[in-house]
């Protein structure tokens, strides 16, 4: 039994691994193929091993699952209404991982998922019950209160009831687990709920035996979710008692309530802002003091005792000399990333008040930058960009007021923001150089945050290495792009999808918002590499990226692309407009809509074109997952700025009947202004048109104004004067 045990964990090890480094073209079908064989087979341990085998390739091979969904999706479903409890168990399981690496497409299943779960919360079997709940924590991460709205009452009464009715540990954590992914899909709708479910919290935050500390640290957890859910007035009456519990588990010897507290503490700050300030004084130096703490030591290696394997081990463990070994404490390594993060969300959130413990936390940060592990760099990179915004809330308000591509004139920034941003800057360029990619992506994030938040004179000292590396990154030629060593083997032409490289196209982005004309000079060299991510043999996120990427470029530098225009961004946009995926469609259409607003009359004679090559994005089911939605969206905001630009250039009598049944906007309301001030700008000329499609006009500003819009308010005061305008 447990020979079988071992040999089925040494299986799924090796398939997930397989599934995270193996090309996924290799290993995607051919066990997608075998786990649907299986799933049909009479025999439940055929059908487990199915069901079982999609949960542990989600991860590694997310990229197509998300685009295989509607194939993969009734099988789980049905595995999840299985007979056999292995099999439900299994299928909670796989339910999980999907839910988990497969977002936000997943989210368009809620109303088939969520009934299931819940129907799995009654199970018979403790084991399906426990695993539902872990559905329930990594689906609703990302819900949003119109998704789990349906079910949250029943949902919140059946979690508290089976937490009230088991006394079986596992099943607790996982119940309150769910109790906070629940809170923070439904945010301030969770609120009716805050006082029961802080009620059970507390009651398990009191727990002293350290077997269940881990509950204990589950229900701090928990509390720290319904906070971020429902908000500061909300959460008040409860901070004092929860900080209590923080503090106290550090007075434990226990790395795991060590850790929960500083989850805590990160979420309370993000929650309290000023309100958090007063325990500043106590836990930042607490903080300061594990951060400082080394995870790692080199022990005297104690005499070999003949042992028949030792000719078998290969471990590095051991240093030139034979005689040391080191030991590596990973309960610090957790606590000291933990502190970590919690040491950046207090200073992106105590303001001024966090200026006195700046000069303290900046030097064990850097310290940390560069530990050997990269797990604490990651951290590190993420919490540095924090470490500017107290000098900017003490020395200018909260906000630095900066003009695009302004480098030559007086620094708006202080001299103590700029001597923060200098050292900051320099520390994050270096670990954009880190052979780990993690930790290159969140540094240029952690760049973009600082440059975006402080402007042009921010990236004055470090610009030329940061280009540099950037390009690099690009051009796949940096640190952390040369250990793979099964490239050759397979071929790179259409390898996989690097989660990292977002953040660096997302970075050149930013580059173009904050210098500005001094970035055109770069393109040259810049678009080469960024084209190579839209090629069609590249995966989907690929292709989104670099067509985004390219949106931004646009957006950012306006007549500043003309040069490029003919030969890198309209045939990239034309190609992205007829794309299979939704994402590269939508980010085809943007940088369509902001090329011709920046570029003018120059691209009017290609209207013809680019509308036509648009015209199929308006036909796409918006009831198809939010990217569906946000395709045509993107398509509606594309003709809106082509009007605006040159309406004698569009055909409005057959282009405003389409985009009027398009409105309003289902998912990107980030472009609401865009396309209501066109229609505006022509109802206020009465153009023929629109007039003449007055009565789907009034519709589309009525719904855009009613109460459940999700237009801003200022918006929907000028969408009201504009209906009374119509009748």
């Amino acid at each position: 039994e447990d020979g079988a045990t071992t040999e089925t964990g040494m299986a799924q090890g090796t398939l997930d691994m397989l599934a995270c480094e193996v090309p996924k073209k290799f290993i995607f079908e051919p066990v997608v193929s075998r786990c649907m064989s299986r799933l049909g087979s009479t025999d439940p341990k055929q059908r487990k091993a199915g069901i079982a085998c999609l949960g542990v390739i989600a991860e590694g091979c997310a990229e197509p699952l998300r685009e295989n969904l509607a194939q993969v999706m009734p099988h789980v479903f049905k595995a999840a209404g299985d007979n056999d409890a292995r099999v439900r168990e299994c299928a909670c399981f796989a339910l999980g991982q999907i839910s988990e690496h497969c977002q936000p497409e997943v989210l368009s299943y809620s109303s088939q998922i969520l009934p299931i779960v819940f129907a799995l919360l009654d199970d018979a079997n403790i084991a399906v019950q426990a695993t539902s709940c872990y559905v329930l924590e990594m689906f609703c991460e990302r819900l949003e209160p119109d998704g789990v709205r349906p079910l949250l009452d029943p949902l919140v009464k059946k979690l508290a009831s089976m937490l009230e009715a088991t006394n079986k540990r596992s099943v607790q954590e996982m119940t309150v687990a769910a109790l906070a992914a629940t809170a923070v899909a439904a945010e301030e709708e969770f609120a009716p709920y805050v006082p029961g479910v802080a009620n059970l919290m507390a009651k398990l935050m009191q727990l002293k035996d350290e077997k269940t500390f881990s509950l204990r640290g589950r229900a701090l957890e928990c509390m720290g979710h319904i906070a971020i859910a429902v908000g500061k007035d909300t959460f008040r009456p409860y901070f004092q008692s929860t900080m209590q519990c923080a503090c106290e588990g550090l007075t434990f010897e226990s790395t795991d309530l060590h850790e929960f507290a500083y989850a805590a503490f990160a979420n309370l700050s993000k929650v309290m802002g000023d309100e958090f300030s007063p325990v500043l004084q106590e836990l930042v130096p607490h903080l300061i003091t594990v951060i400082s703490q080394d995870e790692g030591q080199l022990e005297k290696a104690e005499e070999a005792q003949g042992n028949q394997f030792n000719a078998l081990d290969d471990s590095d463990e051991e240093d030139e000399e034979g005689g040391y070994v080191m030991h590596i404490r990973t309960a610090l390594l957790e606590s000291k990333k933990g502190a970590i993060t919690a040491i950046g969300e207090m200073a992106a959130h105590s303001g001024a008040a966090f200026v006195p413990f700046l000069g303290d936390a900046m030097t064990v940060l850097l310290k940390a930058a560069d530990n050997w592990h990269p797990l604490i760099k990651v951290e590190c990179a993420d919490a540095m960009a924090s470490l500017i915004v107290p000098c900017v809330a003490q020395d200018h308000g909260g906000e630095i007021k900066w003009e695009k591509g302004d480098i030559a004139g007086a620094s708006p920034l202080s001299a103590n923001t700029t001597q923060a941003v200098n050292v900051i800057m320099k520390a994050l360029v270096v670990l954009m150089q880190d052979d780990t990619k993690e930790v290159v992506g969140k540094a240029c994030e952690s760049i973009q945050s600082i440059i975006e938040l402080c402007g042009p004179h921010s990236l004055a000292s470090v610009a030329n290495e940061c280009l540099e590396n950037t390009y690099a990154l690009l051009a796949k030629e940096a640190p952390c792009q040369q250990l793979e060593d099964y490239g050759e083997e397979f071929g790179d032409e259409d390898d996989d999808h690097d989660a990292f490289m977002t953040s660096v196209c997302d970075l050149v982005g930013s580059f173009g918002r904050v210098m500005g004309h001094h970035f055109v000079q770069y393109l040259p060299k810049f678009l080469p590499p960024i084209c190579e991510y839209a090629k069609s043999s590249r995966p989907p996120s690929d292709r989104s990226m670099a067509v985004g990427c390219l949106g931004e470029l646009a957006q950012e530098l306006g007549a500043g692309i003309s040069e490029y225009w003919s030969n890198v961004f309209y045939p990239a946009a034309i190609a992205g407009l007829a794309d299979s995926d939704y994402s590269v469609r939508r980010n085809a259409a943007f940088c369509i809509g902001v090329s011709c607003e920046g570029l003018g009359e120059s691209v009017v004679s290609q209207y013809g074109t680019m509308l036509q090559a648009m015209s199929p994005l308006f036909g796409i089911d918006v009831n198809d997952g939010d990217t569906a939605a946000a395709c045509v969206d993107n398509a509606s905001a594309a003709v809106a700025r082509m009007i605006t630009t040159s309406p004698s250039s569009v055909p409005l009598a057959q282009v405003l009947p389409v985009v009027l049944k398009a409105l309003p906007l289902k998912n990107d309301m980030t472009e609401n202004e865009t396309v209501y001030n066109c229609l505006f700008g022509l109802l206020e000329k009465n153009q023929p048109d629109l007039i003449a499609n007055k009565l789907e006009l009034s519709r589309v500003f009525a719904e855009a104004a009613s109460e459940a819009s999700n237009v801003d308010d200022d918006l929907k005061e000028k969408l009201k004067l504009a209906l009374q305008s119509l009748h």
